[in-house]
């Protein structure tokens, strides 16, 4: 009905293309069968149950428990009715019922044994990401901690689990806590990605909040699927109870190394925001690449977070491996090796002159000294001042004290002197021309400023920024913007840019200084170190010729850090933080060769301990290489092109406007003036959509969409057809064997799975005719010539359907001639 004009309707029939006006007491209108025991669905979640009874207020008391409005419900098709209408020969058009075949068997072949929900997202389809993301999912609930290495897709893993739980119903409510720095990325990701649409609660949107509903509306109540920042939430601590007071069903925590509880204390901030809404006992993951970078205990606590009952409060990490039993299964940490390897970090070391060396040497040194005789009094502000530098060189003046003109002006003096940016200047000009992107991480704000004003002064080179004081929206757009082909070649970052972020596409980067904390430094390489990285990663790093410069680059080469990655070495490295503060107190020190080779040769036990016993026993039941061809090989190679066979088909069907360019993999898909259909569930009308069928062209241009699982007009065409008569009763023809008879087809569907049954003439079960009309693709045609005008198959229709199973409902039905395949 599309308008009520007084006592007349107006009603279109988009099948038929055909708008009638009918008087309110026409006959032709007749009333929803709701009466006792009708087959209905609950349209607002499709659930399927049977009218119990009708209560005195009008509404409807459901065999599930259920009470319920009467515009809420349709009456699902009985299996009579689809008998009858197939033997008074109201028929649907064959190509329609070979469309709803075709439906069904991609209903079923993305199941993919068990890997479906995972298969929709714009992702390419690593085995060890689809090895954990199963292996968590069949905890219930599901309380994981994700541990891989950096770059090998722990967001992925924790999308793939969050899009499982969701498309089963397991959770409504879904909270994602990140880094500030990482919350529109997530935002970005998980609908990019895999189609979820998701609410940033930042300080904007609570104001809106408050604004239309009040100071102290639940902001959870309102959004059900939110990102928050760990920051956000460290602020206003009232939003972690407003969070368990609504129910969070999944709880996703990035970065959760950042939670600590040191043992007898209640936690810091961050542990205080997250820890009651993990203590609701639902779903929870954790993800963090270096889960051990404090110690053991951090991670112990971790594990505590998510299986208090397997981990009490007065337990330690000991008393617990030593009891001898293997730690429950809640974590995962796949490892390069365990993949087979990415390509290779390579190290490029940039050996600065003795001259400007010593220029910058001085002033650190002038930075101590001063630091000892002025306020400065403490060893943390001596070695903050050191670190910013050995960090800064030109941009120094920055840094110091109102009190400090002689340093400001020796700091101003080597604006111009400073190697790195000397170095800097001559190659960055070279990359641009070659359209290679580079990425140069500083540790300080200061610094950012002042690289990207010399690099536009020296080298008229535009860069990009990432750094704090930027808005989260900001931040997304410089990067989108670097990604770009025509985008800048340069990208200036301060440590922010190092947790969360890919910059897989760069072709090096670059450490205009050098953290003397080795995870930072991983972080960094993490950036570019990535899964599906094609390219060796480039580090550039510079070597001083002299002071605790040139010993934080010998002890970081000696270890091997610009060779491989930590892989849990976190707290075994530790003390070389420690070793270079302590060098950096005394301006005339230097990390001597028997602390140098203590150190080193600490470290390289601690590898080799951290691989044999800990870190094993932590993680167990590792992804392994063998394991991939098993699981790939469950991915059916057809689901793509089946997936836009049916899609394609459908939207021709309906009357949609489709634009495919010959040669390309792209299409424009639009529910236009001349579709038969107002829209679709979940796709209204007028809407249209460019996307592709095929993953690696999606994964390569994010600004398409990828007509997959969870796609809104994927689904909505499913959902259509589900809901919709469309090739439900046809009579079609089909040519097999040598025999002329007829019979009848009966397709049952349950879930995703479905059965054909097949009758012939004389009552006799066809498994042959099944079979044949199951093999795709199905050759079928109208019924045609003298045969259409045959009525007698109706009442063969009536005599072979009194044979079939009343208990089970249809989903379609057909009345088959089979003809010699010769003919």
């Amino acid at each position: 009905m599309t308008a009520l004009e007084g006592r007349v309707l107006v009603v279109e029939f988009p099948r038929g293309r055909t708008t009638l006006r009918l008087a309110a007491n026409t006959a032709a209108l007749v009333p929803v069968d709701l009466s006792v025991g009708r087959a209905v669905r609950i349209t607002g979640t499709n659930e399927e149950t049977t009218i119990a009874w009708p209560r005195p207020d009008g509404t409807f008391a459901l065999a599930n428990g259920k009470t319920v409005a009467a515009d809420v419900l349709w009456p699902l098709e009985l299996e009579g009715a689809l008998l009858e209408r197939l033997a008074v020969g109201d028929l649907d058009d064959v190509d329609d019922f070979v469309t709803r075949m075709n439906i069904l068997h991609l209903l079923g072949l993305r199941e993919a044994d068990g890997l479906g929900t995972f298969l929709g997202g714009r992702v390419r389809l690593y085995p060890h990401q689809l090895y954990v993301a199963e292996r968590a999912s069949k905890s219930d609930p599901v309380r994981w901690l994700l541990a891989d290495e950096v770059g090998l897709g722990k967001t992925i893993e924790a999308s793939l689990i969050l899009n499982r739980l969701v498309h089963l119903g397991k959770v409504t409510r879904c909270l994602v806590v990140a880094p500030d720095t990482l919350t529109v990325q997530w935002l970005g990701e998980l609908w990019r990605k895999y189609h979820q649409v998701f609410t940033l609660l930042d300080s904007d949107r609570l104001a809106d909040v408050a604004r239309d509903f009040g100071d102290g509306f639940n902001p959870f109540e309102l959004h059900r699927r939110t990102v928050v920042s760990l920051e956000m939430l460290i602020e206003r601590p009232e939003l972690t109870g407003q969070a368990v007071k609504a129910g969070i069903d999944l709880l996703v925590v990035d970065e959760a190394q950042h939670l600590r509880r040191p043992p007898g204390h209640p936690g810091d901030a961050a542990w205080r925001a997250v820890a009651p809404i993990a203590g609701l006992g639902r779903h929870v993951l954790l993800l963090s690449a270096t889960p051990l970078e404090d110690d053991a205990h951090g991670f112990f606590r971790l594990l505590q977070l998510l299986r208090p009952q397997d981990f009490p409060e007065d337990m330690s990490i000991e008393a617990r491996l030593a009891q001898g039993t293997p730690l429950p299964a809640c974590t995962s940490a796949t490892r390069r090796a365990d993949i087979g390897g990415l390509p290779p970090r390579v190290g490029i070391p940039i050996e600065l002159t003795a001259t400007a060396k010593a220029k910058s040497q001085s002033v650190v040194e002038t930075v101590v000294r001063s630091a000892a005789t002025t306020n400065v009094v403490t060893e943390r502000d001596k070695i903050d001042r050191v670190r910013r530098a050995l960090a800064s060189g030109a941009a120094l003046a920055a840094v110091l004290g109102p009190n400090e003109n002689d340093l400001r002006t020796q700091a101003v003096a080597m604006d111009g002197t400073d190697p790195r940016v000397d170095w800097l200047v001559s190659q960055a000009p070279r990359w641009r021309n070659a359209k290679e992107k580079t990425l140069v991480f500083v540790a300080h704000r200061e610094t950012l400023e002042m690289l990207r004003d010399k690099l536009s002064q020296r080298a008229q080179l535009a860069t990009g920024m990432f750094h704090e004081a930027l808005t989260p929206a900001r931040r997304d757009t410089e990067v989108a913007r670097f990604r770009e082909h025509d985008g800048p070649s340069l990208l200036v970052s301060t440590e922010c840019g190092g947790e969360g972020r890919n910059f897989e596409f760069c072709r090096r980067i670059v450490m205009f200084d050098l953290p003397w904390k080795p995870s930072v430094v991983e972080q960094r390489i993490g950036r570019l170190d990535r899964i599906g990285r094609k390219i060796r990663v480039e580090v550039v790093y510079f070597r001083p010729a002299a002071g605790i410069g040139r010993d934080v680059v010998r002890l970081f080469e000696a270890l091997g850090l610009f060779r491989e990655p930590l892989a849990g070495l976190e707290p075994q490295l530790a003390p070389v933080e420690g070793a270079l503060e302590q060098v950096a107190l005394d301006p005339d020190a230097s990390l001597s060769d028997s602390r140098f080779d203590t150190l080193v040769e600490q470290a390289h036990a601690a590898r080799t301990r951290i691989r044999e016993a800990a870190y094993q026993q932590l993680h167990r039941d590792p992804y392994r290489p063998d394991m991939a061809p098993g699981i790939l090989a469950r991915v059916p190679t057809e689901l793509d092109a089946l997936n836009e066979e049916v899609v394609i088909t459908a939207s021709i069907g309906l009357g949609f406007t489709i634009a495919h360019p010959p040669g390309h993999r792209v299409f424009s898909i639009e529910i236009g003036n001349a579709a038969t259909v107002d829209g679709l569930p979940g796709v209204p009308a007028g809407s249209g959509y460019v996307g592709t069928f095929d993953r690696e062209e999606a994964v390569e241009n994010e600004f398409i969409d990828f007509f997959a699982s969870g796609h809104p007009l994927v689904e909505g065409i499913f959902a259509h057809y589900e809901e919709n008569a469309l090739g439900r009763a046809v009579r079609f023809e089909i040519k097999m064997g040598n025999e002329i008879d007829a019979g009848l087809i009966a397709i049952y569907k349950d879930g995703p799975a479905f059965e054909v049954i097949a009758i012939d003439v004389g009552g006799n079960a066809r498994p042959d005719w099944a079979a044949a009309v199951l093999r795709r693709p199905i050759n079928v045609r109208p019924v045609t010539g003298e045969a259409a005008k045959d009525v007698e198959w109706r009442s063969m229709v009536r005599r072979l359907g009194a044979q079939l199973d009343p208990t089970r409902r249809l989903h379609a039905v057909a009345a088959i001639e089979v003809r010699p395949a010769t003919l």
